[in-house]
């Protein structure tokens, strides 16, 4: 039987899944070739690479100057696996795949098996529009082998690093790193510039000097409530006091002096609550709001470069009025979070008829009363028929999490996403959640929440790493920053919330926050399903090398490997199809 392969995209990236009915005699992996035709028409075809050599070979990890970082076909080197993320490809590129197995022959040559390949994919677009929602995302993967041959090729410290991201005259890293992400924030201040129409904006962070020029272009047309980030209180001193501080003093000066509408003094909610929100409403030429921006992705050099962060675009007018409707409350309530806006929270904002498998959707903000947003977030994970897949920041031990966490115990429902920053930290299981992760009725991997980390020594042909350590230390903070649920992507109703709320009581019940359900739309559940499973694949990678006795070494030059990786991934080879 020939090898099975579907194929799944994004604005950034392809996700190929594939199996075979039973193990291959001889087989040594997988050869992946692509056909691609960029936006400008130009088109190729070959094999894609693969990084990792057979285990008898030797490799440098980091190529000795003048050297490209060694890599080979995979016809030479191929992939011992059942899926695979191509992250070589970009917007507009129409992309198609085809898998074959690589065995070695009776004189010992590798040869491709074209009796067992598969059928060429049917081809897909890359950043297709497909509707009023529209994801964009960053790669944000400091941890990574890219990275790693990035900072030695060029000698680079961390620090040295970080002011790399934070030039914005930078094409190469920054440019990189932010992706699709930050030209599409900068297009809705750009876009509102030349058409000479508003923008409403009410953001928790504001330090990115290109963002911070794009809204001051905009001068008086441009209206942000612009919160006094994450203040920490010392021991001496008073709450009140400690509120008076603003770790946004230089953009929000740089603003009004640039005829702004910035608040100067509203929404100092910090220390304690926090004005947490990123979101943005960009209006017609009538002053009518056309489109809403939301998401994780805080408007900071790091929050667009060195944590995995997420957009999403919503071109609907009413949508768009529920955000500005919002804006008008956080404006009016100043630094207090009166009862009417807490009542008013505490209501789903719904859009669009309630029709299973037609796209709708329903907006919350926070605080609530009662932590009924929360409840509405557990009520969809309940509901869940075939699968989760997440992406959380500090979800807490009384947040969503447990629920997830719970549910993953149930042996029909695949449960995939990462964590990042566990409450207690790695290895301290003494909260709730945790311990529902590494409990006795998981096996290791039936959960798969990941704690990031990086590779920390060279091994085979990979470099050594930044750790969460490193990162933390020298960089910033979140590393996986996302906040992302997506439930039964593939059935016929999915289901995606996404914002900046983090999923957790606090969150709920104390922060400026706002999620937005989204109902029956495939095409926005199938790209946030493969930027998960891409950000998952990167740091599970990463847990299984620090949880191996013996390193690892390379390809295994022999067929034996098979019925371990089947028996491994038979799960995820069922949910996504092959």
């Amino acid at each position: 039987m020939p090898t099975k392969l579907k194929l799944y995209v994004n604005e950034d990236d392809a996700l190929l899944y594939w199996s075979i009915a039973q193990p291959i005699t001889g087989c040594r992996g997988f050869a992946v070739a692509r056909r691609k035709v960029n936006a400008d028409g130009q088109a190729s075809e070959e094999f894609l690479p693969n990084r990792v050599g057979f285990e008898h070979e030797h490799v440098d990890a980091v190529p000795r100057e003048g050297q490209k970082a060694l890599a080979k076909p995979s016809t030479e080197w191929p992939f011992q696996r059942f899926s695979w993320t191509d992250h070589d490809t970009d917007t507009g590129d129409t992309v198609s795949y085809r898998v074959i197995p690589v065995i070695r022959n009776a004189v010992g040559q590798l040869q491709l098996l074209e009796t067992r390949a598969s059928e060429w994919t049917a081809p897909r677009t890359l950043g297709a529009k497909q509707g009023a929602f529209t994801p964009y995302f960053n790669r944000g993967f400091v941890m990574s082998q890219f990275m790693a041959r990035y900072l030695a090729e060029r000698k680079l410290t961390l620090k040295q690093f970080k002011e790399t991201i934070s030039d914005q005259d930078d094409k190469t890293i920054r440019h990189f790193l932010a992706g699709d992400l930050r030209l599409a924030m900068l297009a809705q201040l750009t876009t509102a510039l030349a058409e000479k129409t508003q923008i409403h904006a009410a953001l928790f962070e504001l330090s990115d000097t290109e963002l911070v020029d794009a809204l001051c272009a905009l001068g008086a047309k441009a209206h942000v409530v612009l919160a006094n980030g994450s203040v920490k209180k010392d021991k001496k001193e008073t709450s009140a006091r400690a509120r008076l501080r603003d770790e946004n003093d230089r953009a929000r000066a740089k603003l009004a002096a640039a005829h702004v509408d910035v608040s100067l003094d509203k929404r100092f909610t910090s220390p304690g609550p926090l004005g947490h929100n990123k979101f943005l409403v960009r209006h017609d030429q009538h002053g009518k709001p056309l489109v809403a921006w939301t998401g994780s992705t805080n408007w900071t050099p790091t929050g667009l470069c060195t944590q995995a962060n997420n957009g999403l675009l919503i071109e609907d007018r009413a949508v768009a009025q529920v955000y500005m409707d919002q804006w008008t409350r956080l404006r009016e309530a100043g630094s207090d979070f009166p009862a009417p806006l807490v009542a008013e929270n505490s209501k789903p904002k719904h859009v669009g008829e309630d029709v299973p498998g037609r796209v709708r959707s329903a907006v919350w903000f926070s605080p609530t009363s009662q932590s009924v947003d929360l409840q509405a977030l557990r009520d969809e994970v309940q509901r869940a028929h075939e699968g989760i897949l997440f992406l959380m920041f500090m979800p807490g031990s009384a947040g969503l999490f447990s629920t997830v966490a719970a549910r993953s115990a149930e042996p029909g429902l695949y449960v995939r996403g990462v964590v990042s920053e566990l409450p207690n930290g790695r290895g301290d299981e003494s909260a709730a959640e945790v311990n529902l992760i590494a409990g006795t009725n998981h096996t290791p991997m039936h959960l798969d929440i990941i704690q990031p980390e990086g590779v920390t020594h060279p091994f085979a042909s990979f470099a050594e790493e930044v750790t969460r350590k490193q990162f933390l230390g020298s960089v910033g903070h979140a590393i996986i920053h996302s906040k992302v649920l997506v439930i039964d992507p593939f059935s016929a109703d999915p289901v995606v919330i996404t914002g900046s709320h983090n999923f957790s009581a606090s969150a709920s019940s104390s922060n400026d926050e706002n999620f937005i359900i989204v109902k029956g739309d495939h095409a926005l559940a199938e790209a946030y399903a493969v930027n998960i499973l891409g950000v998952y694949a990167h740091y599970r990678w990463r847990v299984f090398l620090q949880q191996r006795a013996n390193p690892f070494n390379g390809l295994q030059d022999n067929d034996t490997w098979q019925v371990r990786k089947l028996a491994a991934e038979r799960r995820d080879l069922r949910f996504w199809g092959v």
